[in-house]
């Protein structure tokens, strides 16, 4: 099956991410649709943002707003060699009633939650035979009053992770516990922990295996993982493999790491001729 025939929904917000160089956009909402867009699906994309925020276009992006006030806004900040993340306002909450029936029916349906933004009972609204997957990092965060983010327990992790059919998380957003992971484990039909510029490792029957990444010099790793869990749900779609999809998630988001912002995103060039070295590799 062609890329071009098996669309991508996408649920979550984009964001503005303050930068010591301006307001840019950010957001797994932005990197996946925009990834899933190079790989050549039809991508839908539910979100919600001001009127003024200008997404950039692409020919087989379709995008349903929700109106709201405010965007979803978060600032890096770099600490004695930390980060300290920060959210200082956030956008309305995604509804099922936001989803139209017939998106419902997309092959791949994508939660990117950054703010919790999405509920289970969003989740639960998709038909039980759905091609469900998560990069669950904004249900397991949330903020004080000064906006200062702080990790919390995803505390309907064990109603969620049942109903999808892969999880992609980074080493930070369980604060390496590998207690954690082994909890995550237990409850994921497959689970993908990305380990930055070390590359990722993926569970699943039993198996763990790890892909690791080349080395690349970092420009900026801004949207890396969410460029590795587009090209790895779509992949894993279309392979019905784990391990191969992997291996294709891991090389274009090292690549992606190159370079600043959204121009870090892979073009369809460079998607194919990953996959062709990779065929060559095996």
């Amino acid at each position: 099956m062609s890329s071009h025939e098996i669309s991508y929904l996408l649920l979550g917000h984009v964001t503005q991410d303050l930068t010591p160089t301006g307001v840019e956009l950010g957001g797994t909402a932005t990197y996946s649709s925009l990834t899933a867009c190079a790989l050549g699906h039809p991508v839908r994309l539910i979100t919600s943002y001001p009127q003024d925020f200008q997404f950039p276009s692409c020919t087989q992006l379709e995008i349903k707003r929700t109106q709201c006030d405010c965007a979803t806004q978060f600032e890096n900040i770099m600490v004695q060699g930390k980060r300290k993340q920060f959210c200082y306002s956030q956008a309305k909450e995604l509804i099922p009633d936001d989803i139209p029936p017939t998106w419902k029916q997309s092959n791949i349906i994508h939660f990117g939650p950054v703010a919790q933004e999405i509920s289970l009972k969003t989740i639960r609204g998709f038909p039980p035979d759905a091609f469900l997957c998560a990069t669950p990092q904004g249900w397991m965060r949330s903020w004080d009053k000064e906006g200062l983010v702080h990790p919390v327990a995803w505390e309907w992790a064990a109603e969620a992770l049942p109903l999808l059919k892969a999880v992609v998380l980074s080493m930070e957003d369980v604060g390496g516990d590998e207690k954690k992971i082994d909890e995550l484990v237990r409850l994921s039909k497959i689970l993908v922990i990305t380990e930055a510029e070390d590359g990722a490792r993926v569970y699943w029957k039993g198996d763990a295996r790890y892909f690791p990444a080349p080395h690349i010099p970092i420009a900026d790793s801004t949207g890396a993982g969410d460029i590795f869990a587009a090209v790895f749900f779509s992949r894993l779609y279309i392979t019905k493999d784990p391990w191969a999809a992997a291996k294709v998630a891991v090389q274009l988001a090292s690549l992606s790491i190159s370079r600043k912002g959204l121009a870090s995103i892979p073009t369809t060039l460079e998607i194919n001729q990953k996959m062709v070295e990779i065929i060559k590799q095996n």
